[in-house]
């Protein structure tokens, strides 16, 4: 057991108290850990008595953190995140493959292309699980560059200088709305149309959908947000319940296929370009390879030529 700076405290009392917190359960925590529930209560009572602190209380069945476990737990957290990133690191440099992987994306490709994606991986190799990490694009990115993913979609532009990345697909702009509204009747949605028209949409501050509120101040008439919502993809659930109508991109937009909703283009429009990507200089083994070649067949929806990972490192 490795003591911390001469505490009493070893980093599998940690661990084991990270796996009670993110779990609320000694037995959840004990499964995970593959040993014994008297095992867990055992170490975190030693841990408790070194601390001299109750470090949970009880409420219903679920084990809650106290304020002072909470701030043990963060650095305990963030301490094993980076171990994890150095065993990736490790696995890469002897050109190994960890049967575990961690991608990171906006949330809203987990409503269809990632759920796709990892069926058919598993199809093609053995994975023992996948960890996926959500945010806005910049988080996106700062998963993947601080470790805690190993691969990431995004959309440029990204920082070459950090990043390797192989192209996925392009996309415009389009709008989305619920089938009953008027726009049902129109093939092309122009900035005039949405005058007046109530939007749900990204908050401002994440730069995320500017698009309608942009177009709007363009032309002199301030933007009617009725829904403003966090992540990427949230808003979709307001359109369908005719709550507003929204942005996005063609790419994006076919995540929302079971969605109670209808797509038109946009004009005038912007070109996105989406990509897969991982730390600049990181050698992929077998696995994330296939997990890349993946993902852009996914992206592609089997239109046009699929890119594979050896042809664009190329």
């Amino acid at each position: 057991m490795v003591e911390i700076a001469k505490t009493g405290i070893t980093l599998r009392q940690l661990q084991i108290l990270r796996e009670v917190v993110r779990t609320g359960s000694e037995r959840t925590a004990a499964k995970a850990l593959d040993i014994s529930q008297p095992a867990v209560s055992q170490q975190i009572k030693q841990l408790e008595g070194l601390l001299g602190l109750q470090l949970f209380v009880r409420d219903k069945g679920r084990l809650l953190p106290t304020a002072q476990t909470l701030t043990l737990f963060r650095d305990a957290d963030a301490t094993f995140i980076q171990m994890e990133r150095i065993a990736r690191t490790v696995a890469s440099l002897k050109g190994t493959d960890s049967d575990t992987i961690a991608i990171a994306a906006p949330h809203v490709f987990s409503l269809h292309l990632l759920p796709q994606a990892i069926r058919k991986l598993r199809s093609r190799q053995p994975v023992a699980a996948i960890h996926i990490k959500s945010g806005n694009y910049r988080e996106v990115a700062d998963h993947v560059l601080e470790g805690r993913a190993d691969l990431g979609l995004a959309r440029l532009p990204l920082d070459e200088n950090v990043y390797d990345w192989c192209p996925a697909t392009t996309a415009t702009n389009v709008c989305i709305f619920h089938p009953n509204h008027r726009f049902s009747q129109k093939d092309v949605i122009k900035p005039e149309d949405l005058v007046d028209e109530p939007l749900a949409d990204i908050e401002p501050q994440l730069h995320s959908h500017q698009m309608n509120e942009n177009a709007l101040r363009y032309m002199g008439a301030e933007p009617r947000l009725a829904i403003q919502v966090d992540i990427i993809g949230q808003e979709v659930s307001f359109v369908a319940a005719g709550l507003g109508i929204t942005s996005s991109n063609t790419f994006a937009a076919r995540q929302f296929a079971s969605f109670p909703v209808e797509v038109r283009p946009f004009e005038p429009s912007a070109l996105y370009h989406y990509v897969v990507f991982w730390q600049k200089g990181r050698r992929l083994g077998k696995l994330l390879q296939e997990t890349v070649n993946v993902l852009i067949e996914c992206a592609q929806d089997g239109s046009g030529e699929s890119w594979v990972i050896e042809r664009a490192l190329t």
